[in-house]
């Protein structure tokens, strides 16, 4: 019997490096997989905010306390968001 060991599909996040949640708010549909799966609590949906298609659509509440775990990214049916990932020397050095 063969066995296999499981291994996550994304290598974990990296302490060397900081993650920022982009969310493009036309293709959102609000379905709130990513707030629901966010181990952080780092988005919501907005209440008094709508797209074009007249639709509530994902926000981002703390941008800055991103883990990288891309739960969200990896969920999301409408391909809304993504996750950019930066080393932390570039964002020293930048602001």
């Amino acid at each position: 019997m063969l066995k296999s060991k499981r291994t996550p599909i994304l290598p974990p996040p990296s302490p060397e490096k900081k993650y920022e949640i982009i969310i493009n708010s036309e293709q959102c549909d609000g379905c709130e997989l990513c707030l629901t799966f966010c181990p952080k609590d780092l988005i919501e949906i907005s209440e008094d905010k709508f797209n074009s298609r007249m639709l509530h659509y994902a926000i981002v509440l703390k941008p800055e306390e991103c883990a990288g775990c891309r739960h969200c990214e990896r969920l999301c049916p409408t391909v809304s968001l993504y996750i950019l990932e930066k080393d932390n020397n570039e964002v020293i050095n930048n602001e």
